[in-house]
């Protein structure tokens, strides 16, 4: 948590919402552990001769990208929508609102009763399942998930972005994905694998989740931040 000043002087907390990509990270089962590698480092800048008093190093990712904590664009589930590229800013800057579904078991669905009263139109609504604290063990695969009725009770109330603590917004055994399918649909975005939710419940905050304009990408990993307190 870092702590910055609006121009008035009023304090902001600055809250990381994110997981490190590095080897052995928890990741959804089939998908190839991250790469980060130097192409070009300290040493041989160093022995190059094209540096003076300095050197420096370029690194190569290789990664697939729906890793860590990422963002999820429409083209993801549907093929005529829109890529990374094509996500407009306003859509990964929101008012936002952490709701807490806690406690829940592993693979036990988040009904509807923490859903049904809460206003969320045009926000980030972010789930609270508390799986997080699970991130890196075994147990992180077998995680909560978003229930058919509850995905149904959110496209009603129409938020711009449904993000979650948990390795996957949908139950993985399920073939027809109803969160993916139904949000992405509506251009709904869904960030998964978010951290350290449990800092935001109650609090009125800025979730703020951009991804590199890639073009082609269905989904590419994001930081995702807070800014508890008022910004403007």
């Amino acid at each position: 948590m870092e702590a910055a000043h609006n121009q008035k002087g009023a304090s902001l907390k600055l809250i990381d919402l994110s997981q490190t990509i590095e080897p052995g990270m928890s990741r959804f089962q089939g998908f190839a552990d991250p790469e980060v590698k130097p192409v070009w480092t300290h040493k041989q800048s160093a022995r190059s001769g094209r540096y003076e008093g300095c050197t420096c190093e370029v690194t190569r990712a290789k990664f697939v990208t729906s890793i860590g904590t990422y963002l999820d664009a429409p083209y993801h589930f549907d093929p005529e929508g829109e890529d990374i590229s094509g996500l407009a800013l306003e859509g990964c800057v929101l008012e936002g609102m952490c709701i807490d579904v806690r406690p829940l078991k592993g693979g036990q669905p988040i009904g509807i009763e923490r859903l049904a009263r809460v206003d969320c139109t045009d926000k980030a609504v972010l789930l609270c399942t508390g799986w997080s604290k699970h991130w890196g063990t075994e147990i992180y695969q077998q995680h909560p998930f978003l229930s058919r009725a509850a995905v149904g009770v959110l496209l009603r109330k129409k938020p711009r972005l449904v993000g979650i603590d948990t390795l996957v917004i949908d139950d993985s055994t399920d073939p027809t994905r109803p969160a993916h399918a139904n949000f992405l649909k509506q251009k709904i975005l869904i960030v998964e694998n978010l951290t350290s939710l449990e800092s935001l419940i109650d609090q009125e905050f800025t979730f703020i989740a951009v991804p590199p304009k890639v073009k082609g990408a269905a989904a590419f990993p994001v930081r995702a931040f807070a800014i508890v307190g008022t910004v403007c």
